[in-house]
């Protein structure tokens, strides 16, 4: 059942969402087109300033257009996505959606697994079109630079446990970036349902206030649990001595993180599927 519901969300948000990420790809592509044309351009007649100045100009608004662009999908797509949930599932269109023969768990993970999905593709269209943008004869040896720099960091990450600490960030990432951040969404939109009016207002306000809360309890115990704090001292004894005592290991502190994170997100998860089996509120 939960691949039909994936199907089915896949089929009610993909269009849009796909013509918005054509629509990056043909914009950028055009740019692609104009900085080559730009780049092959004879410069040796006498309107040469003119012109210089003139794709200077177009160059410069064309990229600032593409910046405000690349922002604005991003952002487009998760305030899609995000109102995509709320309209579906406690809206009028939620008494259809909660008459199905499912759980509220799976209800929620078809949600959560089209959002993941989104994120994904909408990272993938972002990184391919600034890749196609910037990548030409010229600019190649740079790129190549770039990576062979990139690569040179995982080789160092094979000395002094540096693998264990590209893991931790890697995965600290994905939770933070994907799970924690989903689930918080999902969870605010729960709790803005139990609102009696200005159920989006709700949500809203329980998003950022419970992201602003969580980050407050985070640093305090990150300050005051010893092992933690980066923090380091330096204390001078009655008889001068100074003891000096470092920051915390960076270790305990990346696992600390990510499993705060990944503890809130199974919180908020089962904290949306209590409100959907038990307070479920479509008024």
């Amino acid at each position: 059942m939960l691949k039909k519901l994936y199907k089915y969300e896949w089929k009610s948000v993909s269009l849009l969402l796909l013509i918005l990420h054509g629509v990056l790809l043909l914009y950028t592509l055009i740019g692609r087109i104009a900085i080559t044309f730009a780049m092959n351009l004879d410069y040796g007649h006498s309107a040469s300033l003119f012109t210089n100045n003139i794709i200077n100009i177009g160059g410069f608004l064309y990229l600032l257009a593409y910046a405000f662009f690349i922002i604005g999908i991003f952002i487009a797509t998760i305030v899609y996505l995000t109102a995509r949930i709320q309209k579906s599932m406690f809206s009028d269109e939620g008494y259809l959606t909660h008459t199905l023969p499912v759980s509220p768990a799976k209800l929620l993970w078809s949600k959560i697994l089209i959002f993941w999905t989104w994120l994904a593709i909408d990272t993938i269209c972002l990184i391919l079109s600034v890749f196609l943008l910037i990548t030409y004869k010229e600019t190649w040896p740079g790129i190549q630079e770039a990576f062979r720099n990139f690569g040179y960091m995982f080789s160092y990450a094979g000395n002094s446990h540096g693998i264990a600490i590209t893991v931790l960030s890697i995965l600290t990432l994905f939770i933070q970036g994907f799970l924690y951040f989903t689930m918080l969404v999902v969870f605010s939109l729960c709790l803005g349902s139990q609102f009696k009016t200005h159920k989006i207002l709700g949500a809203i306000v329980t998003f950022f206030g419970i992201n602003i809360v969580q980050s407050i309890l985070n640093t305090i115990l990150v300050l005051c649990v010893p092992g933690l704090s980066p923090i380091s001292t330096m204390v001078t004894t009655e008889k001068g001595v100074v003891v000096s005592s470092s920051g915390g290991n960076g270790y305990a502190a990346m696992i600390f993180t990510l499993v705060w994170y990944f503890i809130l997100s199974v919180l908020f998860f089962l904290g949306s599927r209590y409100i959907l089996s038990r307070k479920l509120n479509l008024e």
